[in-house]
């Protein structure tokens, strides 16, 4: 593999993302290998090549912490899509994987996926057959029978639950995935599912093979349970209380912020008309919950749960909703990668750690809105966007 300079006018480096004026890198076999403070009084080998991405902002390539392969919400009546055959749904992965790495996502946490697409995609990625993120995934997700999650499987009982697991760890999945709550609520009583039996049956199984685990999860009781449970990461969270976000941080829980099905209206509209008048109804009510976790300083990643190539609109959602932006910018890097258990490998840019790497046009810790401005993006070395 070929070995760059590479050169910006800033670069934002290290776990702690700082930013290094006129800094450049080297990268070789397809990791970092060299940070440089000052890139202009550094003498370049004869013969070298120099990637010189003049007054744009180097970052560290992002990662969405919630997504799904075969929904594309770009795509009229979506969730009906998810009943599509395996093949229908595969074509469709493999074209979401490639939008989202030309936009600047490098690594994507897949929150359940019919038919194991996730684990196939996962597989083809590394082995290089398919062009797209780094893959994180769950596989099956899980839900009730009688409750929410379109792309989850029905489940009845802690056996039915014990046996998915335990399918889904033979199929080598990265975390276990349950849905208990719905997505958004317009009732005063907030349904779950799942009991906390069979969360539990779930959290001991991934523990036995050292997996985190992840649930889909607004509020309401279902979150307590899910903590009580054991649950790494809660998802979403759109009705979380005061006294829940202080239960949260002090169980040392991670939470994944998806806003967009909150706040972007244009995603609504999309919705049936039932689920449409529900969700604006909601917003206010949801609005203040999210600002009120982010005040709260939650462990948090960022997601699209399958608004493709719309990570970067989800961070500015999330400043909008009160966040510092070097925290949003943590929140789809070096903390995402945290998240998904890949901090050693990716998430910032560090020596040894992989190259990969996006250039956008300004800097996202004075505008976040600079992430929708992507001129480039490096994936393990190799040049995805130029």
């Amino acid at each position: 593999m070929a070995a760059y300079y590479v050169k910006a006018k800033k670069i934002i480096v290290g776990d702690a993302l700082e930013p290094k004026e006129n800094a450049g890198l080297l990268i070789q076999d397809g990791k970092i290998a060299a940070i440089y403070d000052e890139m202009s009084s550094l003498p370049i080998p004869e013969g070298a090549q120099v990637l010189d991405y003049g007054e744009a902002t180097l970052i560290p390539g992002m990662i969405d912490c919630h997504n799904h392969l075969a929904l594309d919400t770009r795509l009229e009546n979506h969730l009906v899509k998810m009943e599509d055959c395996e093949a229908e749904q595969t074509i469709r992965a493999i074209k979401t994987m490639r939008d989202d790495l030309v936009s600047g996502v490098t690594t994507s946490r897949c929150c359940g996926d019919r038919f194991y697409i996730d684990v196939t995609c996962r597989n083809a990625q590394r082995q290089g057959r398919l062009m797209g993120p780094k893959l994180v995934v769950s596989g099956i997700g899980m839900r009730a029978a009688h409750g929410h999650g379109y792309v989850g499987m029905p489940h009845t009982g802690v056996l039915e639950f014990q046996k998915r697991s335990r399918e889904n760890i033979l199929h080598g999945v990265d975390f276990l995935k349950v849905f208990t709550t719905k997505v958004i609520n317009a009732t005063p009583f907030i349904f779950h599912f799942m009991t906390p039996e069979e969360l539990k049956a779930v959290v001991t199984e991934a523990r036995s093979v050292n997996l985190p685990t992840a649930c889909h999860c607004s509020g309401g009781q279902g979150l307590n349970d899910c903590v009580e449970a054991g649950i790494d990461c809660l998802e979403h969270v759109y009705y979380i209380t005061p006294e829940q976000v202080e239960l949260v941080k002090k169980t040392d829980r991670w939470v994944t912020y998806t806003p967009s099905y909150a706040l972007n209206d244009t995603l609504l509209f999309k919705f049936s008309p039932k689920d449409r008048e529900g969700s604006l109804k909601e917003k206010e009510i949801i609005i203040g919950c999210l600002s009120n976790a982010i005040q709260g300083g939650l462990k948090f990643g960022i997601g699209t749960d399958g608004i493709h190539q719309g990570l970067a609109q989800e961070a500015c959602y999330i400043s909008q909703l009160g966040a510092a932006n070097r925290d949003v910018l943590a929140g789809i890097t070096i903390n995402a990668a945290r998240l998904c258990r890949v901090d050693e490998k990716t998430g910032s840019i560090a020596v040894g750690k992989a190259a990969d790497l996006v250039a956008v046009a300004g800097d996202p810790l004075a505008d976040i809105e600079a992430l929708k401005k992507v001129t480039a993006v490096i994936q393990d070395g190799n040049i995805i966007v130029s």
